[in-house]
């Protein structure tokens, strides 16, 4: 049963998506659902779907896997510039007329990305526990709208 209202659900939000007027959006869900649905089914569920806890609730979730996607890619790309440095500052320092100006500025970089890289990962247990936090926030506002 639950399957099924989420699956219901789910159609009812393209519908909201593509902002589709209540008689396309029977068809639709009849199309898609196998049968159709009563008008007033579907206007109760577009309104709870509609409604600011169910938009919360999706944000919150939108925004926490955004940011963390965002930010394991921030690592690696500065892991990446990091590793790149550190291999051109090899480079420099094995040719036989050193650009001791060149090394200095890759020395420089190499410590900006490093300690870069050091705030980042020391902010991911901060990012995990905020993450719990919203996690625990979200299933009691889950089970109080019960």
């Amino acid at each position: 049963m639950r399957q099924n209202t989420r699956f219901l659900n789910s159609l009812v939000q393209d519908c909201i998506t593509f902002n589709l007027d209540t008689k396309e959006s029977l068809a639709y869900i009849k199309a898609r659902y196998g049968r159709r649905i009563s008008r007033a089914s579907y206007n109760r569920r577009k309104a709870n779907i509609s409604s600011d806890l169910t938009t919360d609730t999706w944000l919150n979730h939108f925004t926490r896997i955004g940011f963390v996607k965002n930010h394991q890619q921030d690592i690696s790309t500065i892991g990446k510039l990091r590793d790149d440095s550190m291999h051109q500052l090899q480079i420099e320092i094995d040719k036989p007329n050193r650009d001791e100006y060149k090394i200095l500025k890759l020395k420089q970089d190499i410590r900006d990305n490093t300690h870069l890289l050091s705030e980042l990962n020391l902010g991911t247990p901060i990012i995990s526990a905020i993450k719990a936090k919203l996690e625990q926030k979200e299933n009691v506002e889950t089970l109080q709208a019960r």
